[in-house]
């Protein structure tokens, strides 16, 4: 069981496998198992398309995927499906578990399951309505109901990634992420629950796409005007900026100091450590 930054509780309890050795990254807490089966199946019926406001929800075609989370409509509108990024590929000297490469085909998951309903969904506007390369963002659920994003995280093909603004149904992508890690699907079956932060290679050059789920210890703090900085006790440096801080409402980043955590997001290189920005209180975790 695991609590984010915020003290709630989240249905992120992981099952180490006994073959990680060093790569034992999440803490696991099996008491917690009946309280992930109740938030997981809480969390699901919300998801699905009969449980939401009708008012909003457009059935459209799909013309053509054009990337792991932008489509193009037969209308000529081009839209991103919220919450789907993939799997940033692990550092060198972690190595996969089992060299599957089976998060790799997020795109043609998308294609299978687009083709099984042909090319139909159901589409509500996100907010904030467009992305940065002016994408109009949309939720997207299958005709029989279930939100497709939340089914490709399920199946192990893509990792969560909400928007610049928390959301209801941003906790559907997070249960989803929870239920392949402890089924071991797809992309979870070849690398562990959370990557151990003093795996990570500070010199291992640019930006690689993707996002990583990683643990380690908070062993400082740094407050500016701008931003707060976790320093993990590895070449990792976490990020909260600006107008994210609003989301963490009763977070004093200083409680974290000594703190083993759970952050998940893209890393990118700065000078000669390693950055995560992170906006979504549950991309940073506290297991119990």
């Amino acid at each position: 069981m695991a609590r984010n930054a915020n003290g709630h509780v989240t249905a992120a309890a992981d099952v180490v496998r006994p073959d990680e050795g060093v790569l034992r990254g999440a803490l696991v807490c099996v008491v917690g198992l009946a309280l992930v089966l109740l938030a997981t199946a809480a969390a699901r019926a919300e998801c699905r398309l009969a449980d939401q406001d009708p008012r909003g929800l457009q059935e459209v075609e799909v013309e053509r995927v054009q990337g792991f989370d932008s489509l193009r409509l037969t209308d000529g509108r081009t839209v991103q499906v919220i919450g789907l990024a993939p799997a940033a590929p692990l550092p060198e000297s972690a190595g996969p578990m089992r060299p599957l490469h089976l998060h790799e085909g997020l795109r043609e998951a998308l294609v299978a399951r687009l083709d099984a309903v042909d090319q139909r969904l159901i589409l509500r506007p996100g907010r904030p309505a467009r992305d940065a390369e002016g994408r109009l963002r949309m939720h997207a659920w299958l005709p029989g109901g279930p939100l497709l994003a939340a089914e490709l995280i399920a199946a192990g093909e893509a990792m969560p990634r909400p928007g610049p603004q928390p959301a209801a149904l941003d906790t559907c992508f997070y249960v989803a992420e929870a239920e392949a890690r402890a089924g071991e699907r797809g992309l979870w079956l070849e690398r562990p629950a959370a990557l151990p932060v003093r795996m990570l290679d500070p010199r291992s050059g640019a930006l690689r796409q993707g996002r990583l789920r990683v643990h380690g210890e908070v062993v400082a703090v740094r407050e500016t005007s701008r931003h707060w900085v976790l320093e993990l006790d590895g070449p990792l440096d976490v990020l909260i900026r600006g107008r994210d801080r609003n989301h963490w409402p009763d977070l004093q980043p200083d409680t974290l100091n000594g703190e083993a955590v759970i952050v998940r997001g893209q890393v990118y290189p700065w000078r000669d450590r390693l950055r995560m920005r992170i906006r979504h209180p549950l991309d940073l975790e506290v297991p119990e």
